[in-house]
């Protein structure tokens, strides 16, 4: 993926997480399979925090690439996120 499209993602990523927190839905299912696991890591993270400084109850499910990668979040996963691999 090239430095635009990585911008262009994650600019929708935003906006999709913003919604979610202004919704009534308690959950949100989000694929970043696409990205690199430095990507994903910092995309899960802090989108993950985010949600939980403004309301802790919801809950954020990442997909990432595969298990891997997942291995490599685990250790800082927090407790409104889960990390899933990809089945691909």
């Amino acid at each position: 993926m090239t430095a635009n499209t990585v911008n262009k993602e994650e600019e929708k990523l935003t906006k999709k997480i913003a919604s979610f927190l202004c919704s009534a839905q308690n959950e949100l299912t989000i694929n970043i399979s696409r990205l690199n696991f430095i990507d994903a890591s910092r995309t899960a993270l802090l989108n993950s925090t985010k949600c939980y400084v403004k309301d802790p109850f919801k809950k954020i499910n990442w997909i990432v690439k595969d298990e891997n990668v997942k291995n490599i979040i685990m250790p800082f996963k927090l407790d409104n996120m889960e990390i899933i691999a990809n089945k691909d």
